[in-house]
C-alpha cells in the first residue's frame, strides 16, 4: 500500500533559525504530504519546489500521489486545477480555529524544532536535506528493531565521498 494514498498538502513556509547574528529566515515554498489516518499521521514527505505554479503542483503530485487519492488542502488557487484532474481534490478557505490541516501545522512546528534545535543555523541550499532527514526520522519513530534496520542500510548502501557530500 502507498503510504500517500490519503494525502494532505501545504504550500508555502518559513523556516527560522538562530545563529549568534540576529535571527534571519530561510524562505522556501515547500510541499508537505501526510497519510492522515486518526488520529495522526504515520508518514510524511516534505519537499521544497521552485514555485506554487498548478504545473509545479501537479508534477509533484503526479510523482508523489496515487491517483484517485483524497487531498485536503486550502483553497488556494493553484492547487485547485492540477488536483482535481486525478485526485479528489477537498479545499476550504483556512481558518485557525478549525481542525482543518492542524496536523500539517504540527508537522512544521516539529520541523522547525528539528531544525532550530540541529543546526543553529541553515543555509537554503541545505534546507531539502534537512526535511529529508526529518521525513526520515517521523516515518520511522514506529517501526520495530530500528537498529537492526539501520545495520541493514549501512550495509547495503554504497560509499560517499567527502568530494560527492560536500558538491
Amino acid at each position: 500500500m502507498n503510504p500517500w494514498s490519503s494525502s494532505k498538502f501545504r504550500k508555502k513556509h518559513e523556516i527560522a533559525y538562530s545563529s549568534k547574528e540576529p535571527p534571519a529566515k530561510v524562505r522556501a515554498n515547500m510541499v508537505i504530504l501526510a497519510q492522515l489516518p486518526p488520529p495522526q499521521p504515520l508518514y510524511v514527505k516534505m519537499q521544497v519546489i521552485p514555485n506554487l505554479k498548478g504545473t509545479t503542483i501537479s508534477k509533484f503530485a503526479k510523482v508523489n500521489i496515487c491517483e484517485q487519492s483524497t487531498i485536503q488542502t486550502d483553497a488556494y488557487h493553484s492547487y485547485r486545477k492540477p488536483l482535481a484532474q486525478k485526485y479528489f481534490h477537498e479545499y476550504d478557505v483556512f481558518s485557525p480555529d478549525s481542525e482543518m490541516l492542524k496536523w500539517l501545522h504540527i508537522l512544521i512546528g516539529n520541523a522547525k524544532a528539528f531544525v532550530g534545535g540541529t543546526s543553529h543555523g541553515l543555509d537554503s541550499k541545505h534546507l531539502q536535506c534537512y526535511l529529508d532527514e526529518f521525513s526520515y526520522r517521523f516515518n520511522r519513530r514506529k517501526l520495530p528493531d530500528i537498529f537492526a534496520n539501520l545495520c541493514s542500510a549501512v550495509i547495503a548502501s554504497t560509499p560517499l565521498h567527502f568530494a560527492e557530500l560536500t558538491s
